[in-house]
């Protein structure tokens, strides 16, 4: 396992994490959740499977987010975008034969989907684990409680706010430019899936995102997904399971 950044062109920085086997089939672009960072669980359960199955893994860190360089660059969708393009540009530089994958967590989810959809992107194959594919509903409240309608109040007065999502990582900063980016982008809306090709893993008990938006929007799209009775958001419990069902598409 490597630490490494990668500059984009507009110099700021993506921190990353790296395991590559010789001669790789394919190079996974990983995308953590929202408030987790290039350290997470499942980066470290990517980095230990994946290369067993002759990928390597390419962990990147979203802006705003960890204590590493990305940290530093403010929280937006396309700065988001952004860093998934740098990645995909460091692969085709340093390793030209192999195949770009992405596997997506939640929030990074909901990101990669933005990005396969809106951009031209070298991957054509995409896993999606406890996919956050409603993420603007869990910001910007049709019917905001008192503790949301205070966080509004400090949007309005000072630019952003603090958002620690029910202590999942670390708490990000969002701007009132982040919650007009997600007030504005309806992944049921615009989503196209194309030729590329998908799969979703979810937990029957997510506490965090609705398993219910995850059905809807994998029935709206026709992408397989796996439900796992009795897991939360996390996936903690099928960890291994869920990585076979992403070498199993990697593989397909």
């Amino acid at each position: 396992m490597e630490y490494f950044s990668i500059k984009k062109p507009d110099l700021n920085c993506v921190s990353c994490v790296k395991e590559i086997p010789e001669n790789p089939r394919g190079i996974i672009i990983a995308v953590h959740g929202f408030t987790s960072d290039r350290d997470c669980s499942t980066y470290q359960m990517l980095l230990r499977r994946m290369p067993q199955a002759g990928y390597g893994v390419v962990g990147i860190e979203l802006p705003g987010h960890g204590t590493a360089e990305s940290s530093r660059e403010t929280l937006r969708v396309e700065s988001c975008k952004n860093n998934i393009a740098a990645a995909e540009d460091y692969i085709k530089r340093n390793y030209p034969e192999a195949e770009v994958c992405y596997f997506a967590s939640s929030f990074g989810a909901y990101i990669t989907a933005l990005y396969m959809t809106t951009r031209e992107h070298a991957g054509k194959k995409a896993f999606f684990r406890s996919a956050a594919v409603n993420m603007p509903t869990l910001i910007v409240k049709e019917h905001p409680n008192e503790d949301e309608l205070r966080k509004l109040r400090k949007l309005r007065e000072q630019g952003y706010y603090v958002e620690y999502l029910d202590n999942l990582g670390r708490p990000v900063k969002i701007t009132i430019e982040m919650y007009r980016d997600l007030e504005t982008t309806d992944l049921f809306e615009i989503f196209d899936p194309a030729d590329n090709r998908f799969a979703m893993a979810h937990g029957a008990e997510d506490e965090i995102i609705n398993p219910n938006a995850a059905i809807e929007f994998a029935t709206k799209f026709r992408i397989p997904l796996t439900l796992f009775e009795g897991e939360g958001h996390s996936l903690s419990g099928v960890a291994e399971q869920v990585a076979d069902l992403a070498i199993e598409l990697y593989n397909g």
